[in-house]
């Protein structure tokens, strides 16, 4: 009754968030005891009254795959794991995040995905993954820590490119997988990304 009256395009469910917590019983990842899967009686009222299900899914934010895996964190310029903030540099999109979203498609046929906790979720890493991957990259041994250390720029761009290059994994890997699957990484090319849209989402979003 709520879908025949208000007509939408599409409705979003919520997949995962920054906790980390998956809602429906997965065989990737914890959830939280499930007494109805709610997901799949949004997805057969959404099919049956031709709507799209979408899900919002928190990308570089998981503090359970942290907690699980504390080598997937991003680490501050005190060399501190971040509770909850996974390092680009890590396993953490392989292993965990790609595998979430495979099994939505697989299991609830979702037509796209919303990535939340993306750009404005993502600090400089300085993870031993990180400090290897700059040293390798730059030549330059020690990693700047903050503005007027030699390379912080170049150090932030190098940070800038392997968010970049994360974004373009995972999309061109759910694309590959499943064509028409919609991706939206949240305030990519806005003000948090004001550049040349290249990387292959499919349309732009930020929460207001």
């Amino acid at each position: 009754r709520f879908l025949a009256r208000t007509k939408p395009d599409y409705v979003q469910y919520d997949y995962k968030g920054h906790v980390g917590y998956v809602g429906y019983p997965s065989k990737v990842s914890a959830s939280p005891p499930i007494v109805k899967d709610s997901l799949q009686i949004w997805r057969k009222v959404t099919a049956r009254n031709a709507v799209g299900l979408f899900i919002h899914f928190s990308g570089v934010l998981d503090g359970l795959a942290v907690q699980d895996h504390p080598e997937w964190a991003r680490a501050g310029p005190d060399g501190k794991n971040d509770p909850q903030e996974t390092s680009t540099f890590s396993a953490y999109v392989d292993e965990r995040m790609i595998p979430q979203l495979k099994e939505a498609i697989e299991k609830y046929y979702v037509d796209g995905v919303w990535v939340d906790g993306d750009c404005w979720g993502t600090k400089p890493d300085y993870s031993p993954a990180a400090a290897k991957a700059w040293r390798e990259a730059s030549g330059i041994d020690a990693l700047p820590r903050k503005p007027g250390d030699p390379g912080w720029q170049q150090f932030l761009e190098f940070q800038r490119q392997q968010f970049r290059k994360y974004v373009k994994h995972y999309a061109d890997t759910l694309h590959q997988f499943l064509p028409s699957f919609q991706i939206a990484s949240n305030w990519l090319y806005s003000t948090f990304v004001p550049e040349r849209p290249e990387l292959p989402v499919d349309s732009l979003s930020g929460d207001y």
